[in-house]
């Protein structure tokens, strides 16, 4: 599969060939990480336990890479995140892949660290509670193809949230998309600036005993 979307579409060029720099074999790097995600979807520093020797040659690698080489690409494409989604979104335009109905959703993750600057203590839905963590919000089209990304700290709640995710994705959405959003961002700022936008909304509206569907 990873063959297929790079020969038919280019989508590793498209997205990492301005940032690999003189980084030796970072487009591999990356299709490994992408294929244990894809597979096992291990730690990083399980990687090198899991796969044999001969995975890394069929990605396209001349030697099993070291540990580290793994971490650097990821540390590299950390650093040029805004970069990368922004080539992203372009890819999906470019080949009208950005679906007009949206899943808008929220959640996060913890550290084992304590040094990350977005990591802060938040709503654990790890059930991680007096780790740090950050929150991330996403957007899905209803072809199951993501749209945007956001990354905001840990203590972030999902109705202040929405303002990120919701100035991303519509870089790229069509007027009268609609989004589909939990309870959680269900604000009276939120829908207002969705409909600001042009676009429309189906949202929970949590009730004591009931929930219904509001929509716009």
């Amino acid at each position: 599969m990873l063959d297929r979307i790079e020969k038919d579409y280019g989508y590793f060029d498209f997205l990492f060939d301005k940032i690999g720099g003189k980084a030796k074999d970072f487009q591999e790097i990356i299709k490994s990480l992408i294929y244990n995600k894809l597979t096992n979807n291990v730690s990083v520093n399980q990687i090198l336990n899991i796969y044999p020797d001969e995975v890394f040659g069929y990605l396209g690698l001349k030697e099993t890479p070291a540990e580290r080489t793994f971490y650097r690409t990821i540390e590299r494409i950390g650093d040029n995140f805004g970069i990368i989604l922004e080539l992203y979104q372009q890819f999906l335009a470019k080949y009208n892949l950005i679906s007009k109905e949206q899943f808008v959703d929220f959640s996060s993750t913890y550290f084992e660290g304590t040094k990350q600057e977005l990591g802060a203590l938040g709503y654990s839905r790890d059930g991680a509670f007096g780790k740090k963590q950050i929150t991330f919000g996403i957007s899905t089209g209803i072809n199951d193809l993501p749209t945007a990304l956001t990354i905001q700290k840990g203590n972030v709640q999902d109705k202040k949230h929405f303002d990120h995710i919701f100035n991303v994705a519509t870089k790229v959405l069509d007027k009268g998309s609609i989004l589909i959003f939990d309870c959680g961002a269900n604000t009276k700022t939120n829908k207002k600036m969705v409909r600001n936008g042009e676009y429309h909304y189906l949202t929970l509206k949590a009730k004591k005993r009931e929930r219904n569907l509001a929509r716009s």
